[in-house]
Order: C-alpha cells, then structure tokens, then sequence
C-alpha cells in the first residue's frame, strides 16, 4: 500500500503550549496546530517527542473516530504497555483543553493563545487523509525545546 507523509513543525512557547504548521506530503500548508508544552513527555501534561508516527484511524469513547499516533519506540501507542496511550488528533482551541494530544485549526487567534475552526479543520484533514486510500504517517520536528 502507498504512504502519505505529512509534516508538522512545532514550536514550543514556555509556560503556554506548543504550535505548529502540518504540511502535506507536497509541502501545502493543511492547517495549523495548537498542544500542550514539552514537559518532558509526562504524561497527560506534555506533548509527545519529536520523531515519525503513524496515525491509525480510531474509535475514541471521548472524542468519537479520530486519528492516534503510533511510535511503540519512542513509548506511544493506542493502548497498551506503553508510556503514553490514546495520544490522538482532535478538536480543541487551547493547550489547556489537551491531554498530550494535537488539535488543528484553520489559523492561530490574534488575541490568545490557540487555534480556530478546530472541527472545520479536523473535518478537513480526516476527509483529505481518509479518501487517500494510504497509511498515513506523521513526521514531528520540534524547535525551541
């Protein structure tokens, strides 16, 4: 089966949250990012680690189907004996409103810190990911860590 890669390039702000921009596997921006800050891969209270992840379509209970990112090597899994679990992609506007997840967004906020049209977005993305027919993965680069 074909992949797609996508990109995401973060950078963490100390104290408030990590943001990005996805690139798709062409370089064509898809949307812009909003997690928690790099707390050195706590659980629940920090972003995961840079690095390749796969994203395997899930059923969350919270948050309904939904993309999770997989790397069992760097300690992410859906679920399982593994340091971080149900690391997904889903709708949220602020860091604050994460678990170590990523919530995309149509742009940043001008007055505050986070992401808007966050469902519109995801929406988007898991229309786009979903009628590509390939295993899809997702590079991580983070800077100001």
């Amino acid at each position: 089966m074909n992949q797609i890669i996508l990109n995401l390039r973060t950078v963490n702000v100390p104290g408030i949250g990590t943001f990005g921009t996805l690139y798709s596997h062409d370089g064509r921006v898809i949307c812009r990012t909003v997690e928690r800050e790099w707390l050195d891969n706590k659980p629940s209270i920090s972003c995961v680690p840079e690095g390749m992840y796969e994203l395997e379509w899930t059923n969350s209970p919270r948050f309904g189907e939904c993309f999770a990112l997989v790397n069992e090597q760097l300690g992410v899994s859906v679920s399982g004996d593994t340091t971080r679990t149900h690391i997904l992609i889903h709708a949220a506007n602020y860091p604050n409103e994460l678990q170590g997840c990523i919530a995309p967004g149509q742009s940043f906020m001008e007055l505050r810190w986070g992401v808007k049209s966050s469902r519109n977005a995801l929406e988007a993305l898991e229309t786009e990911l979903n009628s590509s027919g390939c295993d899809v993965f997702l590079r991580i680069s983070r800077s100001g860590m």
